[in-house]
Parts: C-alpha cells; structure tokens; sequence
C-alpha cells in the first residue's frame, strides 16, 4: 500500500510542474495583412496593406517593417497593437524608372514570441496625376450624403492625405487618409451610364470598409444630369 501511495504523490507532482511550465509560455499570437493581393505604387508615400493579429493574450505586441527596395522606407502606424487592433503599413518610395519589385517584411514582437509575416507589391514610375478628378467625384457623394455619413467631410476640403491605390486600368481607385477614416473611391472608365463610381469608409481601426454607397453615373453627375445614389454591401477588404 505505501508502494502505491508513493508512486501517486510522485504522479500528481509531475502533472503539477508540468501544468506551472505551460504557464510560463508566452501566449501565442498569429500576424496577417489585409488585402491579400497588393498592386502598383508610384513613388512617394503610399499606404500598402493592413496589419492585425489574431491569438492568445493580450499584452502589446510591437511591429516593425522594412523595405528589400534600396531608398525606400517603411513604417505601421501604430507601432504597438493587441491581438484584434488593425494598424497600417505605408512606404514612402523613392523615384524610379522601371518597375521595381518590392517586398515589406513586418516583425511583431511580444515577450520572447517574435512573428513575420511580408507584403509584396511593385514600385512604378508615375505621378498622382488622378487628384482632379477624384475629388470632383467625390464631391458628388459628400453634397448628397454629408451629415448623414460617420467620418464623411462635410466638403471637398476635408478630403486629406489623397493618393491613387490599385494602379489598376478599368476601374481607377484614390483614397483619403483623414483622422477617423479611409474614404476610398473607386470609378470606371467608361461612357455614360457605364461609368459608375463607389465610395467607401473604413474606420483607421478597422480591417475593412463598413460602409458603401454607389452613383450610377459619374460623368453626368459632373455634367449636372440627373443621377441617383444608393447604399451597396461594403467589399471585404480595402484595395491597393
């Protein structure tokens, strides 16, 4: 009987050291970016995808980024998230002449865990040569829906930090960064009434856009005709 008395006690120690060493392990924590394909960027500064974490726990974890493109630099804003938070991953690029492969490398670190995940896009020559028209059209969206919109300006000039994403011929995307949001804008290039234009609102801390509204037609809205403008299903993640 003591025989077996002992080699219980024994049994229950181990279990019990084991169960105080998983403790001591960091929790585990998964990083991933959103959209998953990333398209061209022309040279100067440009958002290139987000960034979240997905896992246990919820202590801070710290993100870096950095650039396989000589000149060019990359930073996630913010710098610090928690499993659940979204940040935001820009680049700023310097000028070239050819298109230019470029991978971002993010880093997350929390406690002894560190974790890498990398976003591959394309540098390309060109200027944002797109502001013009973009904010005439947006301009037709915010005349008929602002005040009624969370984060939508009341004008034009609220419209700040703009840049072309995607680089995609077809359909043409721009997006302004403001405090609260990211008001995207995407409109296709063709003849009336083809030409409809989509606007829509991502939260800065959101993954992807929660709001969208679509216009029938940009170029008789910009030529004063009559055009409607309606609620759509918002797309499941941003476009660059």
């Amino acid at each position: 009987m003591r025989r077996h008395l002992v080699v219980s006690v024994v049994v229950a120690a181990l279990a019990l050291s084991a169960c105080g060493g998983d403790d001591d392990q960091p929790a585990d924590y998964v990083l991933s970016t959103s959209p998953e394909f990333v398209n061209r960027l022309i040279p100067g500064r440009r958002p290139l995808a987000l960034v979240t974490a997905t896992g246990e726990g919820t202590g801070t974890i710290r993100l870096t980024a950095v650039t396989s493109v000589a000149g060019a630099a990359a930073d996630v804003q913010p710098a610090n998230i928690s499993p659940g938070e979204v940040a935001e991953i820009w680049v700023d690029l310097p000028p070239v002449t050819v298109d230019v492969p470029l991978t971002v490398t993010i880093g997350g670190t929390r406690d002894d865990l560190e974790r890498i995940v990398t976003v591959d896009a394309t540098a390309v020559p060109g200027v944002d040569d797109l502001e013009g028209t973009a904010v005439d059209i947006a301009g037709v969206f915010i005349d008929e829906l602002a005040g009624t919109v969370d984060a939508l300006p009341p004008t034009t000039a609220g419209l700040v930090n703009g840049t072309p994403v995607a680089g995609l011929l077809v359909v043409t995307h721009y997006a302004w960064f403001t405090d609260e949001a990211e008001i995207g804008l995407a409109w296709h290039i063709m003849v009336a009434p083809d030409d409809w234009a989509e606007l829509t609102i991502r939260p800065r801390g959101q993954l992807a856009p929660t709001e969208a509204y679509r216009l029938t037609s940009w170029s008789t809205a910009l030529a004063g005709g009559d055009v409607a403008i309606d609620v759509i299903d918002p797309p499941p993640e941003v476009m660059r």
